[in-house]
């Protein structure tokens, strides 16, 4: 009876190195930090949007104008994260029909409700549910820059 060592070899053909090696032309390391960077514009853009939602409760609350300027800077600086990095957006929806950026229609829209919002706080009858309406409008709007 014929034994056969584990490490004896019969009809064996020559081993090739079947994994092809791809070069490195840095495509990974930019795929993982574009992620880890829109990773992190997600995780801001979340932050702003909850601080803009209690400071506009506040404002509901309160309705005081000192409340509206932080509300204000809040939502500035969620618009200039979104346009200053929009080019990480990969959406279909990002130019409307006519071709024309949505984004920018979206936050003129956000600047005028802002802009009406400002008037309803300064009047001396203050209008409660227009002034609710407007926060919800533009909250309405934001989130539609976001998701």
């Amino acid at each position: 009876m014929d034994h056969l060592k584990i490490n004896q070899v019969t009809n064996s053909l020559p081993v090739e190195n079947t994994q092809k090696t791809q070069p490195a032309d840095g495509t990974f390391k930019f795929m993982l930090a574009s992620n880890i960077q829109e990773s992190e514009l997600q995780q801001k853009l979340t932050m702003l949007m909850a601080e803009i939602g209690e400071q506009g409760e506040k404002i509901g609350k309160k309705k005081d104008i000192r409340d509206m300027r932080k509300y204000r800077s809040l939502i500035k600086e969620f618009m200039n994260e979104i346009v200053n990095r929009s080019h990480e957006f990969t959406r279909e929806n990002f130019l409307d029909r006519k071709g024309r950026h949505r984004v920018y229609g979206i936050i003129r829209l956000v600047d005028e409700t802002l802009d009406e919002l400002a008037q309803e706080l300064v009047k001396e009858e203050k209008d409660n549910m227009a002034i609710l309406a407007k926060i919800g409008e533009i909250r309405g709007l934001l989130l539609d820059l976001y998701m």
